[in-house]
């Protein structure tokens, strides 16, 4: 049997696993599985308890020197990089195009890696990002109600309906995981909601199936200029923000806003990315800055981990099946054009489009 490890997180503050133990009998049926040891501690979850569902615990090294592929949460940190060779094959939600130094430890050891983000259906679907996702919507529309208290520099406008009280308005820039799922919660809540995308089609298609308090709309400069000033709130989800993304949102759009409303950018891209005016990271520590024209920015990149149970358990029983396909395809060739798409390095070399983009890009820049 071929042998697979599932490794303990080693960021600092990272206590989630990327399968528990009840998800992994599938795994334990098809290879000979080993779960570093105290992976699931954190939450929990015992040594024993993988145990019994038939996983052998061993420690790190032999975990990455003793496995046919290497199963993680988060991508390698610099700590491991001294475990990468060209035998090295993985998977984890890498987001290596915002990290030019993985990149080239990737290269530089001929590493095969598939990132869980990037695996797509061949309907245009993203089945690994629909937890993280879900969560993070949610998130992001529950933050801003709180950061609307007037303590904290909001408008002190609830973001919930109220007998006798106006709806609060809420803009919503993307409509994937994200966007589907702060939708929804903003409209459950009560909220007039704007959804802006820049497929006005699918929009119409999709808005078929939503509430009346709902209103989509393509997202143009016309548009966001006429709208967005008008909103209590906006949530920022499209897919993917880097250095050569258009700004959405321009510095003169921000600059329109009123004091107190609150921006979640909940895709934290990398460099100038859609929204340019929210230059600054924060942290689940510190969630929150106020702009000097009174709005309230938060752009944490790390939202759901603020509840790694919850994310964890939810994350782990959508991610079996997929690692399952990964494996398969990886160890077995049983080639899967899912899959495939999340494949970012083969051997070595760069096998998906968005990295060798970003690659290119730090290459000529000198970064």
């Amino acid at each position: 049997m071929k042998k697979v490890a599932i490794l303990k997180e080693t960021i600092n503050g990272e206590n989630r696993v990327i399968l528990l133990p009840k998800d992994i009998d599938d795994l334990t049926k098809k290879y000979e599985v080993y779960v570093e040891k105290g992976a699931g501690e954190a939450l929990g979850f015992s040594d024993n308890e993988y145990k019994k569902h038939g996983a052998i615990i061993k420690d790190k090294e032999y975990c990455w020197f003793n496995s046919n592929f290497i199963i993680k949460y988060k991508g390698p940190t610099q700590e491991e990089y001294k475990y990468l060779n060209e035998n090295t094959k993985m998977s984890a939600i890498f987001h290596a195009e915002g990290n030019y130094e993985l990149l080239k430890e990737l290269q530089k050891k001929k590493v095969t890696a598939y990132t869980y983000e990037f695996i797509e259906t061949d309907d245009g679907y993203f089945p690994m990002a629909y937890s993280g996702g879900e969560i993070a919507g949610k998130m992001a529309i529950m933050y801003a109600n709180f950061y609307q208290q007037k303590q904290y520099g909001g408008a002190g406008k609830a973001l919930f309906q109220i007998r006798g009280v106006s709806k609060s308005k809420i803009a919503v820039i993307g409509y994937g995981n994200v966007g589907g799922a702060a939708i929804k919660l903003a409209s459950e809540l009560g909220n007039e909601v704007y959804v802006f995308g820049s497929n006005i089609n699918k929009l119409k298609k999709m808005s078929v199936y939503m509430n009346e308090n709902i209103h989509c709309l393509e997202s143009t400069e016309e548009n966001l200029k006429k709208f967005l000033p008008e909103m209590d709130t906006i949530i920022g989800a499209i897919l993917i923000s880097t250095y050569d993304t258009e700004p959405i949102i321009t510095k003169e759009i921000f600059n329109s806003l009123k004091a107190g409303t609150v921006v979640i950018d909940v895709t934290c891209g990398y460099g100038s990315g859609y929204i340019p005016s929210i230059d600054k990271y924060t942290t689940l520590n510190n969630p929150i800055y106020v702009a000097d024209n009174g709005v309230i920015c938060c752009k944490i990149d790390n939202l759901p981990s603020a509840y790694p149970q919850s994310t964890t358990e939810a994350y782990s029983s959508n991610a079996k099946e997929w690692i399952i396909k990964i494996l398969d395809n990886e160890l077995h060739g049983k080639e899967s054009s899912e899959v495939v798409r999340g494949k970012i390095f083969d051997k070595g070399k760069i096998s998906h489009q968005v990295i060798q983009e970003h690659w290119d890009y730090y290459e000529k820049n000198n970064i």
